[in-house]
C-alpha cells in the first residue's frame, strides 16, 4: 500500500519535473524565434515606416484621446493600451521569455516542496 503510493508520488514528481523541462526549453525557444523574426522583419523595414495599424498612432499619445478613453473606458481600457506594447515584437519575445521562466521554476519548486514532506 505504502510502496505503491511511493511510486505515485515519484511517477507525479518526475512528470511535474519533465513538465518544467519543457516549458522552459518551449518558452526559450520560441521567445527566441519571436525575436529572430522582429528583427528581420525590422531589417526589410530600416526606415521605420508605418503599417496600416500604426498610421494613427497611439491613444496615449493624446491627452485628450487618454482623458477620453479613461472617462468612457475606466482605467481598465487606459491599463489595456498601455499594455499593447508588451505583446507585440521584441517585448512579446521578452514577455514570452520571462513567463516561460517563472512557469518552469514554479513547476520545479513544486517538485522541491512536494519532496520535503
Amino acid at each position: 500500500m505504502i510502496s505503491s503510493r511511493l511510486r505515485r508520488f515519484a511517477l507525479l514528481e518526475n512528470a511535474l519535473r519533465l513538465a518544467a523541462g519543457i516549458v522552459l526549453v518551449a518558452g526559450l525557444l520560441a521567445s527566441g524565434l519571436i525575436w529572430r523574426y522582429q528583427d528581420r522583419l525590422e531589417r526589410e523595414n530600416p526606415n521605420g515606416q508605418a503599417g496600416d495599424d500604426d498610421i494613427l498612432g497611439s491613444p496615449l499619445d493624446s491627452r485628450k484621446q487618454m482623458r477620453e478613453m479613461e472617462l468612457y473606458g475606466g482605467q481598465g481600457v487606459v491599463l489595456m493600451e498601455e499594455a499593447k506594447g508588451l505583446f507585440h515584437g521584441k517585448p512579446l519575445a521578452k514577455t514570452v521569455a520571462v513567463v516561460s521562466v517563472i512557469t518552469a521554476a514554479g513547476l520545479f519548486l513544486v517538485t522541491l516542496r512536494a519532496s520535503e514532506e
